[in-house]
């Protein structure tokens, strides 16, 4: 996928060392349910995103610089389990240089219009703890609308 700026791609074993600089950062990943990433960890992130492509047609990709070729981060889709039942959601973390200057709302916007127009999904979720207020503006930017509060099962 192409958006203004990035370049949104699928994860390879060659992205390993860039996926580090985010799954890797205590701060990024400070809302996520999985928590800080090993080594190890890392190289599985990868090898169960490929599987993904393969079963569902997506997961999270790397996201890139299209000029610059920088890492930025990562975006994708997911399912999950919560109280109401099964949902896709949508995901980001960027890396601590990359915060800040819109890739997160662009990269969603860009897996949106994917999600809409090549996967034909219906529904897409965000899943944010309202703690994490960086998030929550990010989905109020990309038009995503408040349903209800839930919890993973």
């Amino acid at each position: 996928m192409e958006t203004e700026r990035l370049c949104i791609r699928k994860i390879t074993d060659a992205d390993a060392q860039e996926l580090s600089k985010v799954l890797a950062d205590s701060e990024v990943m400070k809302y996520s349910t999985v928590g800080v990433h090993s080594e190890q960890q890392i190289h599985d992130y990868i090898a169960n995103y490929q599987k993904q492509y393969y079963q569902n047609g997506y997961g999270h990709w790397a996201i890139y610089d299209s000029s610059t070729f920088d890492f930025i981060g990562i975006c994708g889709l997911n399912k999950h389990e919560i109280d109401s039942g099964e949902v896709i959601h949508i995901s980001y973390r960027l890396a601590p240089n990359q915060q800040g200057k819109g890739y997160a709302a662009e990269s969603t916007l860009g897996i949106l219009d994917y999600a809409k127009h090549s996967l034909r999904l219906d529904a897409i979720h965000a899943l944010i703890e309202p703690e994490n207020v960086s998030s929550v503006k990010v989905v109020n930017r990309t038009g995503f609308e408040f349903i209800e509060t839930s919890s993973f099962r």
